[in-house]
């Protein structure tokens, strides 16, 4: 008997030739070549949307049937590098517009893969093992056959196949807004159109069609808002409410300065029913607080993620992420600068890790005196959280800072906290022992995304308002704000949260109230002063 001999075209090629060529095929080979291009080239970004919660924007990618239609001409190589590339922006595409980043700023830190929870990093292994096979798929598919003989077929078929997706989005938002969509529009008006579809399901996305007018966009207006000096544009702040409580000037009086404390929530957006903003700053109502605090409550405008979120509290102005490169100089008029100039103690907290959009670096340079991160906490003996990133917990977070600003300090402390657990996608039900009921009468069904959000935030006020009532060593003032709306991957849900605007709570001690806890704070400086010149005049 003769060796047997493996063919030239491989060993991948001869295992999967079977499934659509041969008299005993299931399927011809030009109509598994469409199913291919057509569907089947959707499953990784299918699989990386549920398990990263990224947004549903069609839920076939009509690009893939073009790069389908291209592999009709050229080498199959060709065609699978370029399946590759389309399936990756289709991913990033998502990502992007899930959690309000620029393409820039989603590729120069994919570096948190390190820091994703470990079943979202082993999800994360699957999304890129799930399309390399695809990849490895679209290079063995047998073109060189349908481009012969059944080239028309396959083209007439993925045409057809676009035409139909297309034609029944557009009936869909005819139907429902009375006009034509235009799909390269960007920006607001585009998210206004989507929630207004928020119920409809979209069949056809078209990633890279949406990226590149609405990347041209966000690069028009970094350039309006960044001049060739570097100055930029002033924007409302929930900090800037509460320096105008504080009335802090050059001219202070030292011991008079209270603390200052923000504390940006992760995802805390401003609902469309006014009971489920209500039921979330709950907390501050009590009696006994409100008999120390003003309460004042608003909204400020908000414009992508979180760290153009820590810009807006901490500077005022429109640097948006690229305070993450700007140069101490640039920096110099924000908060941490300012106040320290002011005899302020600057302190910045996060529960993740430091590198993690590199706010290790970045707070230094804004001047930030003390930097805890997940590490120094965990180091301390403060207890982790698990959710999209595992990270040091909310709550205790809270306790540990309660307890540094029970101290009787010379100097005030400002605080820049941001908090994380309520970073989507979050798990349901959420691991809180404790969670704030989810009501009905609020529009909340237990055991649902909205549900666990919910509790997550609620946990943060809960905190704070345990905070704000503790003994603390001089009057503080809180400012609670909230980053972005939350980033629902289900249009619905997405569509219960206003694109605009996110809400604060400032808690500005009583005049009495700071009185007397300046009062305090003196006589126990005196006590100590004393204390410290008997113990030195005994021989």
């Amino acid at each position: 008997m003769g060796a047997y001999r493996i063919p030239k075209q491989g060993f991948m090629e001869l295992v999967l030739r079977p499934a659509w060529t041969g008299r005993h095929a299931g399927l011809p080979g030009w109509l598994f070549f469409v199913l291919f291009y057509a569907i089947l080239a959707n499953i990784p970004f299918w699989m990386a949307s549920n398990s990263f919660g990224l947004v549903h924007h069609g839920v076939f990618c009509l690009e893939y049937a073009a790069v389908g239609l291209l592999a009709l001409f050229v080498p199959r190589i060709f065609s699978a590098g370029l399946l590759l590339s389309v399936v990756a922006t289709d991913m990033v595409c998502g990502a992007c517009r899930t959690y309000y980043l620029s393409v820039t700023e989603c590729l120069t830190n994919i570096s948190i893969f390190h820091a994703l929870s470990g079943p979202r990093r082993h999800a994360a292994v699957a999304v890129v093992l799930l399309t390399l096979l695809v990849t490895a798929i679209a290079a063995y598919l047998p073109a060189p056959s349908v481009q012969e003989r059944h080239r028309r077929r396959a083209a007439a078929c993925l045409i057809a196949f676009a035409i139909a997706l297309a034609s029944a989005d557009c009936l869909t938002i005819v139907r429902k807004t009375g006009h034509f969509p235009n799909p390269l529009q960007s920006g607001q008006s585009g998210d206004q159109m989507q929630l207004s579809l928020a119920n409809s399901v979209r069949l056809a996305r078209v990633p890279i069609v949406r990226l590149i007018p609405s990347e041209l966009e966000a690069a028009r207006v970094r350039k309006m808002e960044i001049s060739n000096e570097g100055s930029t544009l002033s924007v409302p702040s929930g900090a800037a409410v509460g320096i105008r409580f504080a009335g802090l000037s050059t001219s202070s009086d030292r011991q008079e300065m209270p603390n200052l404390v923000i504390v940006l929530v992760e995802s805390w957006g401003l609902a469309a029913s006014a009971s489920l903003n209500d039921a979330l700053v709950r907390p501050y109502a009590q009696s006994g607080l409100r008999a120390r605090y003003e309460v004042i409550q608003g909204t400020v405008p908000f414009s992508g993620s979180t760290v153009p979120g820590e810009a807006r509290e901490l500077c005022g102005n429109s640097f948006g992420f690229h305070i993450v490169n700007a140069s101490a100089a640039e920096l110099r008029g924000c908060l941490p600068q300012r106040l320290a100039a002011l005899g302020y103690r600057t302190m910045a907290l996060h529960g993740m890790d430091g590198h993690f959009f590199a706010r290790s670096t970045w707070y230094g340079r804004a001047g930030f005196e003390e930097r805890w991160f997940n590490d120094r906490f965990k180091g301390s003996g403060l207890p982790d959280c698990p959710g999209a990133f595992t990270g040091t917990c909310d709550a205790a977070i809270a306790e540990w800072l309660g307890h540094r600003l029970s101290e009787h300090n010379a100097d005030p402390y400002f605080v820049h906290w941001v908090t994380l657990n309520s970073h989507l996608p979050m798990l349901v039900p959420s691991p809180l022992a404790d969670g704030a009921p989810c009501l009905t009468s609020i529009g909340l069904a237990p055991q649902s995304p909205l549900c666990s959000w919910y509790q997550l935030v609620a946990n943060v006020h809960r905190s704070v308002s345990r905070l704000a009532t503790a003994e603390l060593g001089r009057s503080t003032i809180f400012v609670i704000v909230g980053d972005h709306a939350p980033p629902f991957a289900d249009p619905a849900l997405r569509g219960q949260f206003s694109s605009t605007v996110v809400p604060y709570v400032v808690l500005a001690p009583r005049v009495e109230s700071r009185q007397a806890n300046w009062l305090e704070a003196h006589n126990a400086s005196a006590q100590a002063t004393a204390a410290g010149k008997t113990l030195a005049a005994t021989p």
